[in-house]
C-alpha cells in the first residue's frame, strides 16, 4: 500500500477533459491532495495527468466507467489496495446526449415540418443519460462509500456536478433571471437527469448527516467543453465551486445545491 497519510486523496470521475480537467488543476493549489483523474478511457486518462503533473507526484491517472460495475469495482480495488481509503468523491462524469435532436427538432420548426417522433431512439437517449448522469453517479457513491468511511480527512466529502437546467425552482419562477432560457420546452432528458442527480444529492446528504460528511452540488453554467459543442464560458470557471466543495472544512456546508455566487433553489 502507497503511503500517503498526509494527504488527501480525491477521485474525480469524468475528469480527462472539460470541467473534470480544470476541478484537477484547480486543486493542486490547494497542498497535500493527491488527485485521482478518472477516465473510462486509459489512454486518454494517462494522457490528461500528464499534462497536468508531468511528474506524477500528485495527478494519478485511474481507469472508471461509470456504467460498468466492473470497471467501478476494479476503481474501488485499486484505490483501497494503494491507498486504503478515499477522502473526496468528486461525481463529475456526465453527458448529454439531446443535441442532434434538438438542433432536427428546431430546423423542422423553423421549416413547418411535422416530423413524427422517434419514440424508440428517445427511450434510448433517457437510458443512456439516466445511466450515466443518475445510476452512473448513485453507483460510484454506493461502491466508494466504505473507502470513504475510513477517510482520513475531515470531514469525508462527495459532489455531485449539476446544472441549473435541472433546478425546478428556477424553471418556474418567472422573477428569476434563469426564467426565460430555462422556461423553454427542450433539453428534457439531460434536465430531468439533473433533477434527479439533485435528489441524489439530499439523499446522500441525509444518509451521511450523521457521520459529519459534506455531500453537495454544484452548478457550473454553460461551458464552452466538446459536451456543449464549444459554447458558455471556460471550464477553468466552471471548477471554481465544484474545487471549494471538494474542499470545504468541518463548517462548510451539507445538502445544498449551489454555484459560485450562492445557493440555488432546488
Amino acid at each position: 500500500m502507497t503511503s500517503h497519510s498526509d494527504r488527501t486523496i480525491v477521485l474525480i470521475t469524468g475528469a480527462n477533459q472539460g470541467i473534470g480537467y480544470e476541478v484537477v488543476k484547480g486543486l493542486l493549489a490547494h497542498e497535500k491532495y493527491h488527485i485521482l483523474l478518472g477516465s473510462r478511457d486509459a489512454t486518454r486518462g494517462a494522457k490528461a495527468a500528464t499534462e497536468i503533473d508531468p511528474t506524477g507526484r500528485i495527478v494519478e491517472p485511474i481507469t472508471i466507467d461509470v456504467t460498468d460495475d466492473a470497471s467501478i469495482q476494479r476503481a474501488v480495488d485499486e484505490v483501497a489496495s494503494k491507498y486504503g481509503r478515499l477522502d473526496v468523491l468528486v461525481n463529475n462524469a456526465g453527458i448529454n446526449n439531446e443535441f442532434e435532436m434538438h438542433f432536427q427538432q428546431v430546423q423542422n420548426q423553423k421549416d413547418g415540418v411535422q416530423e413524427k417522433p422517434d419514440l424508440a431512439k428517445m427511450r434510448r437517449l433517457f437510458h443512456d443519460a439516466y445511466e450515466v448522469n443518475v445510476a452512473g453517479a448513485a453507483i460510484t457513491t454506493e461502491a466508494f462509500a466504505p473507502l470513504l468511511e475510513k477517510s482520513t480527512a475531515t470531514p469525508a466529502r462527495i459532489v455531485f456536478v449539476s446544472s441549473h437546467t435541472g433546478s425546478l425552482g428556477l424553471r418556474v419562477d418567472q422573477s428569476s433571471d434563469w426564467h426565460q432560457k430555462l422556461s423553454s420546452p427542450s433539453f428534457p432528458i439531460y434536465r430531468s437527469s439533473k433533477s434527479a442527480l439533485n435528489m441524489l444529492t439530499l439523499h446522500y446528504a441525509a444518509k451521511f448527516q450523521s457521520k459529519g460528511w459534506k455531500v453537495n452540488a454544484s452548478c457550473p453554467n454553460l461551458t464552452a467543453t466538446n459536451f456543449s459543442r464549444g459554447n458558455g464560458r471556460p471550464a477553468s470557471e466552471s471548477a471554481v465551486n465544484i474545487v471549494r466543495l471538494a474542499t470545504l472544512g468541518t463548517n462548510g456546508e451539507s445538502g445544498v445545491y449551489r454555484d459560485e455566487k450562492g445557493v440555488v433553489p432546488w
